[in-house]
């Protein structure tokens, strides 16, 4: 007898937890062991007729169409999240996608944007301690006012007095200015202010670190004495004012270092909010804008909505609780776009970038139009080192019929963008796309199957506009760490093109990347969807059926009767069975493997040394580990 064969389980057919037992057969020459591959998915009915019915085992598509509810999602969680990762240059608030708008440059302003604002036709921007007059012709700034203080608050108002609209210019440390031309600035007597709003009759300054005074709009609002004797205190003096603001319903909001404030009827103060407590940061409060019906703001971190009758509502991309992308941070700078959407700048502080966002999206829900609270972006490929502190919504310099959207930043540059005429930005003949090349992250890919092995088969971009100049790339990792590969091919065939991956191409969480390039501003890629053409490979778990001889006197293979009579084979095996876990098992071809019982019987089956029908114990496992033994 050869040395091989008087491995373990020899002189045993198998070893059960250390024990040796004999295996019998369902009739004479029959096999004794019978191994099969364990049910998986491929018995599994669909519940629905669609791609996501398709049996996985076999080939099949996961596209990702329309993605109008915006970033933030890390890691694929339904088989359509309607989601991606990030973008950066790409406009995925509408479908099909396209590339983010141009901005362009302009020149002539130093020192940070503080506002914009419009006087006898023309655009002016408050930066630094200078006002300048836009050229839009040249695309440039000239400076009309310098003052010795920077400025704070640039704001315009008309009173009944003279009709004469008038540029207001909040100075630090001195006497607020005022110009009908915004050249020729003309201080008040004494009056230093923080900001300014006009409410209903009533045109009010914040004109100390807590204090308020107010003017009625039929008075001269150039003379001090016209002003109320009566002053209002907001908070303490330890959190200063940073903003004025006014709802929708004509309620005065005045925002703090330390929260939100408004006066009731008899002018006294009233915290909004007095419980969510902020950390008293000098910039909270001043990164605030209109949208519809409602006032956004931010304070730190978040971003909130203010709704006519005072609630407030979390709405910032902080709330994309997994967004670990780069386009993350605190908003900076928002204003809304007619009843479209809205512009917002987030800046990320660790890497020192910023980027510009769109909130809103749009959907088709059975046959209706739905506007989604939703942010999309970066729309730009980001700003390095600033971060925008203004954006204002002019029609000044667009085309008829357009505006455009001002981007003033904290280093004192000033750019624009045409806004579309229409939600979809394709669909406008005025909007200009960013040249160059854009991207989509999606989320990490699983497939649905989270844990398991997939055969990624090929990638494919579907469109309904792509050529020569508009086109689309796709990169892929399939780890989610691991460097991105260009997968091949350039995707510029309209409707439908595929491209097929090497054959030792799987993954269990991949990365992909796609690329929409543009070669002017007049036009771009309208991708309407990218799919994985997947297999899923699950990990092969086998199944063992025995029986197990369960009678006394039984005779080993080398012809030794075996210790263990009946009840103590039954006692073993039936431990065995009821073990939770797995027991180490020696198979008769010498493997080891770690099973777990699943089923057990008892009945009847032929000894094949013995030559006779015994009793027996039918068993069912299912495969755990496999582990050889070692030579």
């Amino acid at each position: 007898m050869s040395q091989y064969v008087k491995r373990e389980p020899w002189p045993f057919h198998i070893k059960i937890d250390g024990r040796g037992y004999l295996i019998g057969s369902q009739g004479a020459n029959q096999p004794a062991l019978v191994s099969a591959k364990a049910q998986d998915i491929s018995a599994v009915s669909p519940p629905s007729y669609e791609y996501a019915g398709l049996n996985p085992l076999h080939e099949r598509e996961q596209p990702y169409e329309s993605l109008v509810l915006g970033l933030g999602m890390k890691v694929q969680e339904e088989w359509q999240d309607f989601r991606y990762a990030y973008a950066m240059g790409v406009d995925l608030s509408v479908w099909p996608s396209c590339r983010g708008p141009e901005i362009v440059a302009t020149s002539g302003t130093a020192g940070q944007v503080v506002d914009f604002f419009e006087l006898g036709g023309n655009l002016y921007v408050a930066a630094g301690s200078s006002v300048y007059r836009l050229t839009t012709g040249t695309n440039t700034w000239t400076a009309t006012a310098t003052f010795g203080q920077p400025i704070l608050a640039a704001s315009v108002f008309a009173s009944n007095f003279d009709g004469i609209p008038r540029v207001w210019v909040a100075l630090q440390g001195a006497p607020a200015q005022y110009s009908s031309d915004g050249a020729a600035f003309t201080a008040m007597a004494t009056f230093q202010a923080l900001g300014f709003a006009a409410v209903g009759r009533e045109w009010w300054w914040a004109d100390d670190v807590n204090r308020l005074r107010k003017v009625d709009v039929d008075a001269d609002p150039t003379d001090e004495a016209n002003y109320t004797s009566l002053q209002f205190r907001v908070g303490d003096r330890s959190a200063p004012i940073t903003a004025l603001m006014v709802t929708a319903a004509g309620t005065l909001i005045v925002a703090k270092t330390d929260g939100l404030y408004t006066l009731d009827a008899a002018g006294d103060q009233q915290p909004l909010f007095p419980f969510l407590q902020y950390a008293p940061v000098a910039t909270n409060g001043k990164a605030w804008g209109q949208f519809l019906d409602d006032l956004y703001v931010a304070y730190g971190t978040n971003f909130s909505r203010l709704n006519p009758d005072l609630s407030l509502e979390s709405v910032g991309p902080e709330r994309l609780v997994n967004n670990d992308s780069p386009v993350r941070g605190s908003i900076t700078a928002f204003a809304g776009v007619g009843t479209m959407f809205a512009y917002a700048a987030i800046y990320n502080p660790d890497t020192a970038t910023s980027f510009l966002l769109k909130f809103g999206g749009y959907r088709v829900k059975e046959g209706e139009t739905e506007r989604l609270d939703a942010w999309h972006g970066s729309l730009n490929a980001g700003w390095s080192g600033s971060y925008p502190t203004k954006l204002f919504v002019s029609s000044i310099g667009a085309p008829a019929g357009h505006t455009r959207t001002y981007v003033g930043r904290n280093t004192g540059q000033v750019e624009w963008l045409t806004n579309p005429c229409v939600p979809n930005p394709a669909a406008c003949s005025q909007y200009r796309f960013a040249v160059g090349s854009g991207y989509v992250e999606m989320p990490l890919w699983h497939g649905g199957y989270h844990a398991s092995n997939k055969s990624v088969r090929h990638l494919a971009i579907s469109s309904t506009f792509v050529n020569g100049l508009n086109y689309a790339t796709v990169e892929y990792s399939l780890t989610p760490t691991g460097a991105l590969v260009d997968a091949g091919d350039v995707f510029d065939t309209p409707v439908y093109q595929q491209v097929t991956l090497p054959t030792t191409t799987t993954a269990v969480l991949a990365k992909f990347r796609v690329h929409l390039h543009n070669a002017n501003n007049t036009a771009s890629p309208l991708i309407s969807a990218f799919s994985v053409g997947h297999a899923l490979r699950p990990m092969r778990v086998m199944t063992f059926e025995a029986d197990i001889l369960c009678a006394d006197g039984l005779v080993r293979r080398d012809g030794v009767q075996m210790r263990m009579g009946r009840t103590m084979i039954r006692q073993f095996i039936e431990q065995a069975v009821d073990t939770p876990g797995a027991v180490r098992v020696v198979l008769p071809d010498e493997t080891i493997q770690d099973l777990s019982f699943t089923n057990y019987r008892i009945s009847q089956a032929f000894d094949e040394v013995g030559r006779q029908w015994r009793g027996a114990l039918r068993i069912t496992a299912t495969q755990w580990t496999t582990a050889e033994v070692p030579s």
